[in-house]
């Protein structure tokens, strides 16, 4: 019998199955669609990253916002923010500079980079590793924007608030200035060289030598009256250079210390006079070369460039061969070899402002007639180049330091003046230099000129008249004043010739008859006004015989010379313009 299943009372059990199943089926669609609501929530909006500017490390803790919503970076400098309507997103951090960025689309990943304004680091000492406090660092920007602190004890520093594309730059007395780009790196640390030698220069007794010229490298600077120096701005390695008139030279290699004390041994010249002309003939040039290995002379000044203005050697400075004054006729590094063999001090002497050849190719540079319009000349009939003049300045400093270059010991100057005869109420020097005076114009030339040498170690020497050691405070009328030209050189070169004086000067109706007194009282004199030049002096001495009183020869040369030994000068000079001397005044060796 089957069962009636539509009596009362019995329930159906595909009712019950259909029931299950539909909750089987239907809590789990409900599941997934919530999951996938939920998902769409999570995943739309903008998304990013933000890295430093330097390393491309991410950072983390940076505040990214929108006008609607706003995100914080996570460890690995991740965000996403739910606006899909933003344009622009605003991204800041500490330390960091804040930017903005133009929101193109909601679908992409930003990749943002944010520029470091914080700058840390140490300064050290390059040579023994030592941290350095109280070092002054300074980042400046293109635009001149500067910002500043100094390292503290452990030689560590902050900078805050760093302009952009600026440059960190460490500076502390006594060691090379350092600078570094920003760009790569927010820290920077420095290791910076000491760049200052110090010491004391004494002579054979023990005292101070003042004065004294010390070089390295092209740093340079000279000994305080007790005998002590600082010079800056000194290379890695090197040698150390020591020169005065009057002492042989000290040298040695740069100490590990910095510190360097010199002895410096009394070293006199006592010099002879070489034409260019002499210096050219191979058998001349011997007999004063003789002169040298068997008398007491031991320094010899070589004619470069004359009253002429022929420069006789083969010069490389330009203007020599563009305004034809070069005429070689010596090898010059033949015959500095030949002195250097000898161990004989070689002195290059340049004539300066009585240049013709300068004068005619260059009227622009030359002292003008104002009657005429056409070159000033003296009775002689040469002309003159215009003192005033900058380029004729740089002509003979090229010229100079060329010399220096080659290995002379001592660069002399002549003729460092303004004309002395000729028409000078004629000489016109034009009107951009009516308010300069020759004085100014002789100093200003004199400090570029030793400016110029001191880095080559070779001394400078200028020549001056021997009326210059009697004037207090005139020039003489052509730029030539003792006191303020003593202190620019290293040898001050009086001309103190006897026949030069008129009668009645010095107390002596003739004084080219009194050879001893004429110089020793010129020396005294110049010693008396500049006391502090005294030890620059060294005159020159004739041998030579010329106008009223007594013929010049042995005697009267060893008068003079005996003279310069008396008052203490820094050696002499013979002046005998045939280059025949009286050897008989000399000691023998």
């Amino acid at each position: 019998m089957i069962p009636d299943r539509n009596l009362p009372g019995r329930r159906r059990p595909w009712d019950q199955v259909s029931w299950l199943y539909s909750l089987i089926l239907v809590v789990p669609l409900i599941l997934l669609i919530a999951m996938a609501l939920t998902s769409s929530d999570e995943d739309a909006g903008l998304t990013g990253i933000v890295r430093d500017a330097f390393t491309g490390d991410p950072v983390s803790g940076a505040v990214v916002s929108t006008a609607n919503a706003t995100a914080t970076t996570n460890g690995d400098g991740s965000f996403t923010l739910s606006d899909l309507t933003a344009t622009s997103l605003l991204i800041s951090r500490e330390d960091y500079a804040s930017t903005q960025i133009a929101v193109t689309s909601p679908d992409i990943q930003y990749d943002v980079t944010l520029r470091p304004t914080t700058v840390m680091g140490s300064v050290k000492n390059e040579r023994n590793g030592d941290p350095i406090a109280g070092v002054a660092v300074a980042a400046t920007a293109p635009d001149g924007t500067t910002i500043t602190t100094v390292t503290n004890d452990a030689g560590e520093y902050t900078l805050e608030n760093v302009p952009e594309g600026a440059e960190v730059t460490v500076t502390f007395e006594g060691f090379m200035v350092a600078t570094l780009p920003l760009g790569s790196d927010a820290n920077l640390d420095f290791e910076i060289r000491p760049d200052v030698l110090s010491g004391r220069i004494f002579d054979e007794d023990g005292q101070p030598v003042s004065g004294a010229v010390v070089t390295v490298g092209t740093a340079t600077t000279t000994t305080g009256e007790d005998g002590t120096y600082r010079v800056a701005g000194i290379p890695e390695d090197g040698e150390v250079s020591v020169r005065k008139a009057g002492y042989l030279d000290v040298s040695g290699d740069l100490p590990e210390s910095l510190s360097f004390d010199a002895t410096m041994t009394q070293f006199l010249v006592r010099a002879i006079y070489s034409t260019a002309h002499y210096a050219a003939d191979d058998a001349l040039w011997g007999e004063l070369l003789a002169i040298a290995e068997t008398t007491e002379v031991n320094a010899i000044v070589l004619d470069l460039k004359d009253s002429t203005g022929s420069v006789y050697y083969d010069s490389q400075v330009p203007m020599t061969t563009e305004i034809g004054a070069k005429s070689p006729l010596y090898d010059i590094r033949e015959r500095l070899a030949d002195m250097d063999e000898r161990g004989i001090y070689s002195i290059a002497r340049i004539v300066v402002f009585e240049d013709p050849v300068l004068a005619e190719a260059r009227n622009d540079l030359a002292i003008h007639d104002v009657t005429t319009g056409g070159l000033w000349t003296t009775w002689n009939g040469l002309a003159w180049v215009n003192a005033h003049e900058s380029e004729v300045w740089a002509y003979n400093i090229d010229i100079a330091v060329e010399a220096a270059r080659l290995g002379f010991d001592e660069i002399q100057l002549d003729y460092i003046r303004f004309p002395s005869d000729g028409l000078l109420e004629n000489a016109d020097y034009g009107p951009e230099y009516a308010d300069r005076t020759r004085l100014e114009a002789i100093t200003g030339f004199l400090t570029e000129m030793q400016a110029a040498l001191k880095p080559t170690g070779s001394l400078l020497a200028v020549d001056m008249f021997g009326i210059a050691l009697m004037e207090e405070d005139d020039d003489a009328g052509i730029g030539q004043n003792f006191a303020a030209i003593a202190p620019l050189v290293d040898v001050v070169c009086p001309m103190i010739y006897p026949s030069h004086f008129y009668p009645g000067e010095m107390g002596f109706d003739i004084p080219n008859n009194h050879p001893y007194e004429v110089i020793l009282q010129s020396l005294q004199r110049g010693a008396e006004l500049v006391p502090e030049a005294r030890d620059k002096l060294r005159p020159w001495l004739q041998d030579f015989s010329y106008g009223e009183g007594i013929e010049y020869g042995a005697a009267e040369v060893a008068a003079q010379i005996q003279a310069t030994e008396d008052f203490g000068a820094a050696g002499w000079m013979i002046w005998a313009p045939d280059n025949v001397y009286s050897v008989g005044a000399f000691d023998a060796q």
